[in-house]
């Protein structure tokens, strides 16, 4: 009794947003809106009231915080939203956390030790075996070219394949390369890599798609479906190719605002199983449909943000979407207490 006493006046406290970034020096401190963080989410900005009502802490942990002996308190804070995304670019401030909140009797949302299990490579391994699902095989490897042969043998991985370096996002790519000997002309022995194999997706009238659904615990939301005449589809392409094409913009009208239900049953039926097998209680998929009715996994994790987007014609249907966001966020948020993936 008394324990759940605590737990229930830990909730009423402030709500702390903690920030860090494995490149960052400096002191472990509350504020600092002006500082980037790499390998962040922008979905904090969802909450959209409440930041400037006392019950808001944002918290940075740096590079350095091992020297540091000086922390705050976090005996004012109820729940800690953890917004430390990218296990690749900050490994290091992921496991600082880890252990600077160790203790804490109140709400941690994506724990440290979560969000370090969950690399391109990682999620790979823990998704496969979906029924209905396609895992496109990765690898991980340093740039070096031995190291590098032998991974890509020891994986089988099969060409085309995707070369980007660790920590990328937003469509960046080293290319699309055909060969192990092109993977070795790429690469400089001072990176690491992933190399994915590159499964080919485009529809009759010569479109590629991606679709994005978030999950904020339980709770599923569908936040766009783009397409482009490039394998590579992203944001930019809503404005450059989606615009043009009516059909494809009627098609995410109706998944936005069907949401999960646009699915056929066995792709909402994989949709829950990353759900469940997921460590993350908030985080995003990325995916397209093939023609034979099966899910082909792009990437799940928490690193995709949430903004900007238009409610411009013709992509009206978008208003409605922020304040359903925002409602699924606060859910989350509000929670009473954590259940990894079932918040």
């Amino acid at each position: 009794m008394r324990f759940a006493a605590k737990r229930r006046e830990a909730a009423d406290r402030r709500i702390a947003y903690l920030f860090g970034c494995d490149d960052q020096r400096g002191v472990v401190r509350a504020g600092g809106a002006g500082l980037y963080n790499r390998g962040s989410t922008d979905v904090w900005r969802l909450r959209g009231d409440g930041d400037g009502d006392g019950r808001f802490l944002r918290l940075h942990i740096p590079g350095n915080f091992r020297r540091i002996k000086v922390r705050p308190s976090l005996a004012e804070v109820g729940t800690i939203l953890n917004l430390i995304t990218d296990p690749e670019l900050n490994p290091n401030v992921l496991k600082y956390a880890d252990r600077y909140l160790r203790g804490h009797e109140g709400r941690i949302i994506n724990r440290p030790a979560d969000v370090l299990r969950s690399g391109r490579d990682h999620v790979a391994k823990l998704l496969a075996g979906i029924d209905g699902l396609i895992v496109p095989r990765i690898v991980r490897f340093r740039g070096r070219p031995n190291l590098a042969r032998c991974a890509m043998d020891d994986m089988g991985i099969r060409f085309p394949a995707i070369l980007r370096e660790v920590g990328t996002h937003n469509g960046d790519i080293v290319g699309l390369v055909a060969t192990t000997d092109d993977v070795l002309a790429k690469i400089d022995p001072q990176k690491t890599y992933f190399l994915t194999e590159f499964v080919e997706t485009h529809s009759a009238d010569g479109l590629y798609h991606k679709i994005r659904l978030y999950f904020f615990g339980s709770h599923p939301l569908v936040r766009h479906r783009i397409v482009s005449e490039h394998w590579n589809v992203h944001g930019p392409d809503r404005e450059r190719v989606l615009q043009h094409y009516p059909a494809a913009i009627a098609l995410e009208k109706a998944v936005i605002e069907q949401g999960l239900a646009a699915f056929p049953a066995a792709v909402q039926s994989v949709l829950l199983a990353i759900r469940a097998r997921m460590p993350l209680d908030y985080f995003g998929i990325d995916f397209a449909l093939m023609p034979d009715g099966r899910v082909l996994l792009f990437e799940a994790n928490a690193t995709m943000n949430f903004f900007s987007f238009t409610a411009e014609p013709p992509f009206e249907y978008f208003a409605p979407l922020l304040l359903e966001a925002q409602g699924k966020f606060g859910a989350m948020l509000a929670a009473d207490g954590r259940s990894t993936g079932h918040v």
